[in-house]
């Protein structure tokens, strides 16, 4: 499944092909090095305080 959110980022959730386990994939863009470092630690974070998230 892939998920696209705004300033071009996304996220890619996968099963292994091997594993018994799920991948992520994450992809950002930005306008500067620093921008684009920074929106992969907070898109990353909530994606997976999400995914840990205790129902």
């Amino acid at each position: 499944m892939k998920f696209k959110f705004d300033h071009d980022c996304w996220t890619c959730l996968r099963p292994s092909g091997t594993e018994p386990k799920l991948k992520f994939y994450f992809g950002v863009k930005g306008e500067t090095k620093e921008q684009a470092e920074e929106r992969l630690v907070a898109l990353k974070d909530e994606v997976l305080k999400r995914v840990n998230a205790k129902v």
